[in-house]
């Protein structure tokens, strides 16, 4: 976390110096990036000339995030008055700027990096709209004050700019205060090559929010990275066994199968072509093989794919566990880690979107003249996770005299209407 006084002036000479700073925190998220799309460590696998070097890929890290993101966001987070009170406006705005989309890419990224950054900003329309932008955090980073509470002081955004041959020539940097926004222009070098007048932005705060994963800042696939390369490599040397089970070396004893070197050779390519030789009673002719225990290798794949479910929380839903005829109760337990990982993920994103609602009820209030408190919002998500329909239904009908109808509507799936 970067730290500054409250009190200092902020500049785009301010910003260059952390921007440096932030450069160098990058190499890791280079790396958890490159997991997730599938450049692992076993690609880089130097080749033996006389032996097979297949480079398999087993994505985990992608089904890790992929599997996170859809349970974590696969239903749009849903916004409520606790007291009734019409919040309307802010509801609206948020469906205007996509914000189902906005937060399966914020959970996307926080997956991959560990945290994820948003700005928000006005369209350039006559009537000026709020919009949102994820960011990459490898150009985004959030500047807290030194005190206790580390409230935001300011925001920056930094874009890669290209020449004419597409080298990189230097960057676009947004640095946000709780004020303004200032746009400047810089080489390769930090060095500040042009500044732009500021311009208000009317949020009231830092419009740059950084979303942590969790408590720590790490990826979802960040604590099982190395399982998943000795998972890589035990089913690449796999494939290379038996590639060369293939390419085995036929021993002949006793034979002589030409009386010159070039007689030996049109014997070898003889025997290669059509798949067979003679030999005298006296000669022999054997395969050379490497023998391996193809179980054991299966039983320590299948202990390495468990431990990489195991320590990341996220369970195989191609495992026969997952039956289609598992109960709701099993299956909770079955999805326990899983759901306690997802739970900690809703705290410190529903900690953003919090910011984000303060932020766009500051704006609509300058623009619109709306009021709107923000603490009376209810942030609810919903898991995206199939539904034993039939067990509900049964459930309900037992409760239906019971229960009041407004809490055995709730039990309902998402998708569900009621009749009037």
């Amino acid at each position: 976390m970067f730290t500054i006084s409250s009190k200092t002036n902020i500049t785009p000479e301010t910003a260059v110096k952390f921007m440096a700073k932030h450069c160098l925190t990058t190499d890791r998220l280079d790396a958890l990036y490159d997991y997730y799309i599938g450049n692992h460590r076993i690609l880089n696998r130097p080749k033996d000339k006389r032996a097979a070097n297949n480079r398999l890929v087993c994505n985990h890290a992608k089904y890790i995030t992929d599997c996170t993101t859809g349970y974590f966001m696969g239903n749009p987070v849903k916004y409520m008055s606790r007291q009734g009170k019409d919040i309307s406006p802010v509801v609206e705005a948020l469906k205007r700027a996509d914000s189902p989309t906005q937060d399966v890419d914020l959970s996307r990224l926080g997956s991959i990096f560990g945290v994820s950054y948003e700005m928000l900003y006005m369209s350039g329309e006559d009537k000026p709209e709020i919009r949102l932008a994820s960011l990459d955090p490898r150009n985004a980073f959030v500047v807290y004050d030194d005190t206790v509470e580390q409230k935001p002081v300011f925001g920056v955004y930094y874009m890669p700019l290209q020449d004419g041959n597409g080298f990189k020539s230097g960057y676009r940097c947004y640095l946000c205060d709780k004020e303004k926004t200032t746009e400047f222009i810089t080489d390769i070098g930090f060095t500040i090559k042009r500044v732009f007048e500021p311009y208000n932005h009317y949020f009231g705060g830092v419009p740059i929010i950084e979303y942590y994963n969790n408590g720590d800042c790490q990826g979802d696939f960040e604590q099982v990275t190395s399982l998943i390369d000795a998972y890589n490599l035990l089913q690449s040397d796999r494939i290379n066994d038996k590639e060369q089970f293939v390419d085995s070396i036929l021993l002949i004893k006793g034979q002589i199968l030409g009386d010159t070197a070039e007689e030996e050779t049109e014997t070898y390519k003889a025997i290669k072509e059509f798949g067979v030789m003679t030999i005298d009673d006296s000669g022999d002719a054997k395969w050379l093989t490497r023998q391996f225990d193809e179980h054991s290798v299966d039983i320590l794949r299948k202990s390495i794919e468990d431990d990489i479910h195991k320590f990341s929380g996220v369970p195989c839903m191609n495992d026969e566990s997952f039956s289609g005829n598992t109960s709701g109760v099993a299956m909770k337990y079955k999805l326990l880690a899983f759901q306690q990982m997802t739970k900690i993920k809703e705290r410190y994103f529903t900690e953003g979107l919090r910011i984000r609602l303060s932020l766009m009820a500051n704006a609509l209030s300058v623009l619109n003249a709306v009021k709107i408190d923000v603490g009376d919002i209810d942030i609810v998500f919903t898991r995206s996770l199939p539904e034993n329909e039939a067990e509900i239904a049964e459930t309900i009908n037992l409760l239906k005299d019971i229960v009041p109808e407004e809490q055995l509507i709730k039990l309902l799936p998402h998708e569900f209407t009621v009749k009037e």
